[in-house]
């Protein structure tokens, strides 16, 4: 398994798919609910990276990287950007349009940080590498 994939994308949906397949092939050997799980996140902060963040057409700059413990996703627009986002409380109402991906991403993986990273935002998300249900299981013994 490759331990780190960095990629310099275009502002445009269209680089998704190979994203995905990238990602997921360095994430071989892990758990398939985990990695289905990572690349949801990651598809939702690129994606709004490229909506929100690369409005200049700056690319976005993709980080995945993976050892026994954690999978680390760093994702960075080029803005321009007004300010960092807020990570929501609680999920957006029903019925709003949007304003869904930050919120999905902070239930997808396990630790999230926004930062100002020149006129653009640095998304960093990290995600322990093992299975919310097995690591449940060898705590109390039963697994």
């Amino acid at each position: 398994m490759a331990d780190r994939v960095d990629l310099t994308l275009p502002p445009t949906s269209s680089c998704l798919p190979d994203l995905r397949r990238s990602a997921a092939g360095m994430l071989e050997g892990i758990d398939d609910e985990v990695v289905a799980e990572v690349l949801l996140a990651l598809d939702e902060a690129v994606s709004n990276a490229i909506r929100h963040g690369s409005r200049g057409g700056a690319p976005v700059v993709v980080s995945v990287r993976s050892d026994s413990e954690w999978v680390e996703m760093t994702v960075r627009d080029g803005g321009p950007t007004r300010g960092v986002p807020r990570l929501p409380a609680k999920p957006p109402p029903g019925l709003q349009t949007g304003g869904r991906g930050l919120w999905l991403i902070l239930q997808l993986v396990d630790e999230v940080r926004l930062q100002r990273v020149g006129d653009g935002t640095r998304l960093t998300m990290r995600r322990r590498a093992a299975s919310r249900v097995d690591g449940a299981a060898g705590r109390d013994g039963t697994g």
